[in-house]
């Protein structure tokens, strides 16, 4: 650029119009509504992206999608429906103690390798199903052990039952563990009236007192006793093997306690089912 300056102009002129090619260029580079959108676009970008990658940080207990559609093909295909009739009712993170994932097939030898991955459970609304998975859901296993356990009911040890009720308490629900792991009991008494507390809450301070009428007091009364509540006292359902962060659910009326979880709602016995859904009405009215 000199050498050519040099030759063409005076030494003066060169230098002015060297001056004026910088400060052009300066000119450009710091005030093109152009390269200030680049810019600006750059850094928006590059925020976004910081964003979403912290929100998917937050939830790092949250089922990939890849895992989920995994199972449910593999549930639709086995059974012959449709993914649209399924529902994944729970999740957690696991690691299985083989390469067979727990679930091992006759006669496969399995590696001795811990196997990081996730418990899923799917439902129709009649049945539940529960899966063994990988990580990316690339590998996935049906335990059917597990499925048939939550069908089975087995006696509640009677160290574990709760107390018989008062007589002026129609019925009781205690509900204990899921994510918080606090429990609540909840009970209606003759004259409608449903009071919920928080057990170990020394100032009381979650306890509501809500209300039903004494006729719907009566009709549920009626209904547990056209619904053979009483045939299922002392039972408890199951959650199935390796689940965790369920809600256990204790029922107690005057003729005896039945035990279930919301994993294996699903999977109880017709009157049984009923009985929860009349006593979930119950609680749904209550003002």
């Amino acid at each position: 650029m000199k050498i050519m300056l040099k030759k063409y102009f005076k030494p003066n002129q060169a230098r002015i119009l060297t001056a004026l090619i910088l400060a052009g260029i300066l000119s450009v580079a710091s005030g093109s509504p152009l390269i200030k959108g680049a810019i600006a676009a750059s850094a928006n970008f590059s925020l976004e992206t910081s964003n979403e990658v912290l929100k998917d940080n937050i939830k790092p207990n949250q089922l990939p999608p890849p895992v989920g559609n995994a199972v449910l093909r593999d549930l639709a295909r086995r059974q012959g429906i449709l993914i649209r009739e399924l529902q994944i009712i729970h999740y957690n993170q696991q690691t299985w103690r083989n390469g067979c994932l727990e679930v091992p097939q006759p006669d496969e030898l399995c590696t001795q390798a811990l196997v990081p991955g996730w418990l899923v459970v799917v439902s129709n609304g009649k049945q539940n199903w529960t899966y063994h998975t990988n990580q990316t859901g690339s590998a996935v296993r049906l335990n059917e052990k597990a499925n048939e356990s939550t069908l089975a009911p087995v006696q509640i040890p009677v160290s574990e039952l709760p107390p018989p009720l008062n007589r002026d308490v129609v019925f009781r629900q205690i509900s204990s563990g899921g994510i918080t792991g606090r429990t609540y009991e909840t009970i209606l008494l003759k004259d409608g009236r449903l009071i919920r507390v928080r057990i170990g809450d020394a100032n009381d301070s979650e306890r509501t007192v809500r209300r039903v009428s004494v006729q719907q007091v009566q009709q549920f009364q009626r209904f547990l006793e056209r619904s053979k509540f009483n045939k299922f006292q002392n039972l408890s359902y199951p959650a199935p093997s390796g689940s965790a962060d369920y809600i256990t659910f204790t029922l107690t009326s005057q003729e005896g306690t039945v035990q279930y979880n919301d994993i294996s709602q699903n999977n109880l016995p017709k009157n049984l089912q009923a009985a929860v859904k009349a006593w979930n009405q119950i609680a749904v009215t209550a003002q």
